[in-house]
């Protein structure tokens, strides 16, 4: 259902809210601001940015503006102004990623003084408003009571929901349907654990992620070098198969490819999106995408994180159906 507040109406409910809920949704709503901000730029040059993507990130992958801060006063103040000397209650802070100019302006001068085309002012815009709706569901939400959910024990939750559990807020729609399905998801795994079926798992995920994608990125993950559910997958036994570098490959890639990642993995990266989207800014890959935007080259990143997800030195969390996160096991 839609939920729409006037902006007194969000002021007062979200008032009502206790000092800690007060602050993380300040500092939420100022991160998804940053996000679609980035998403938009990101999309008119061709590239994604992942969920979840840290501002270091961010400013790997951009070399043009970026939002580096959004302050609302409370109020239109005087102390907080537009380079048009305008007083604003709600100011946004930009920064060039290359020149390192600093831009501070109200919502309605994004266009003229940053010199974005209208068609990218829109679409911010458009993502902004979609915030604004999502935080009007969460206050409506909270004000009628929230809903609760049976979790069953030992279930991950995605850091997302569990904060806002944590913080006793509402979930958002999206957020409540994510957590369903990671709930049904959960159960159906323990119940194939008791009957001790080790690939119901990996079969019932790859036929709801099957069903869901383009005929264009479904017709890659079959290709055998791609194929990153099949249970004897060749490619992945290479890596631990010492091998020279001019032979040395995984899922396709080249040896100069894997060292690149390799790095990604040294720095922190976790996200294969961004991985791939690093690898083409740095003119290691060629920039082919599926229809969806996402980078061909994903699957065979991916089988390639999955060989040291086989030797025991990594862990992979699906994060939805357009990316996965590898991280480091701690010695």
């Amino acid at each position: 259902m839609p939920y729409s507040l006037t902006t007194n109406e969000r002021d007062q409910l979200f008032q009502e809210l206790t000092a800690d809920q007060q602050v993380y949704l300040n500092q939420f709503l100022k991160r998804a601001r940053k996000t679609v901000f980035a998403n938009v730029i990101a999309r008119d040059k061709g590239r994604m940015i992942p969920d979840g993507a840290s501002d270091q990130e961010i400013e790997m992958l951009l070399d043009d503006w970026i939002l580096d801060d959004f302050i609302d006063a409370g109020f239109v103040s005087d102390e907080l102004l537009c380079e048009c000397g305008r007083p604003l209650r709600y100011q946004y802070v930009v920064r060039h990623v290359k020149t390192g100019e600093i831009l501070q302006f109200g919502i309605n001068h994004f266009e003229e003084h940053t010199g974005m085309s209208s068609s990218i002012v829109k679409e911010v815009m458009k993502g902004f408003n979609t915030i604004d709706y999502e935080l009007d569901e969460l206050l409506v939400k909270q004000a009628k009571g929230r809903a609760s959910y049976e979790i069953p024990p030992g279930m991950p939750i995605p850091a997302e929901i569990r904060n806002l559990l944590d913080l006793q807020l509402p979930l958002l729609d999206r957020q409540e349907r994510r957590l369903h399905e990671a709930i049904r998801a959960f159960r159906e795994e323990q119940e194939a654990t008791k009957r001790g079926s080790s690939d119901f798992s990996s079969t019932t995920s790859r036929t709801n992620r099957e069903e869901s994608k383009p005929n264009d990125e479904l017709q890659s993950e079959l290709q055998p070098s791609f194929d990153l559910f099949a249970e004897d997958n060749t490619s992945n036994l290479e890596a631990v198969i010492p091998k020279s570098k001019d032979t040395f490959v995984v899922g396709g890639l080249s040896f100069i490819i894997q060292e690149a990642i390799d790095g990604y993995i040294q720095r922190g990266i976790e996200s294969t999106i961004m991985m791939c989207e690093l690898l083409i800014k740095e003119g290691k890959t060629t920039n082919n995408r599926y229809s969806t935007g996402k980078p061909k080259i994903y699957f065979a990143v991916s089988t390639y994180l999955d060989s040291f997800v086989h030797m025991g030195e990594m862990t992979v969390e699906p994060l939805g159906q357009e990316d996965r996160i590898y991280r480091l096991k701690d010695k």
